[in-house]
């Protein structure tokens, strides 16, 4: 089942390529529940993070400095600060203060990302 995933994600991402952006390099923090629901009306899960406007509704692959694939996720919450406003920044939510440090310590304070343009 597994390897059915990873085909069809494969599948998918060899059919976008072409219209992938180059990785541009951003900061990345960390947030936490806050009770309150996403731009979307969301309930907020791990897999989710938070831009701007422009994205709100897009996918995002996540990479390293290095390159390497960290996740997938989807932009489904929008920011107060200047840099989540002017793109220059991602909030990658987190059920919990362990679960942030983890992604600290595991991929620093810069990821590069590609936005995949949401249709419909």
């Amino acid at each position: 089942m597994i390897a059915e995933m990873i085909a069809a994600a494969c599948t998918c991402l060899q059919i976008i390529a072409p219209h992938l952006q180059e990785p541009q390099t951003v900061r990345c923090t960390c947030y936490l529940p806050t009770g309150h629901r996403t731009a979307d009306g969301t309930v907020p899960y791990e897999g989710i993070i938070a831009s701007n406007r422009d994205h709100l509704g897009d996918m995002a692959i996540l990479l390293t400095l290095d390159g390497e694939y960290i996740a997938t996720m989807e932009c489904r919450d929008v920011g107060g600060h200047r840099k989540l406003r002017n793109g220059t920044a991602i909030d990658v939510y987190r059920d919990s203060m362990d679960r942030a440090w983890d992604w600290v310590h595991t991929y620093g304070d810069y990821v590069q990302i590609i936005w995949i343009p949401a249709e419909g």
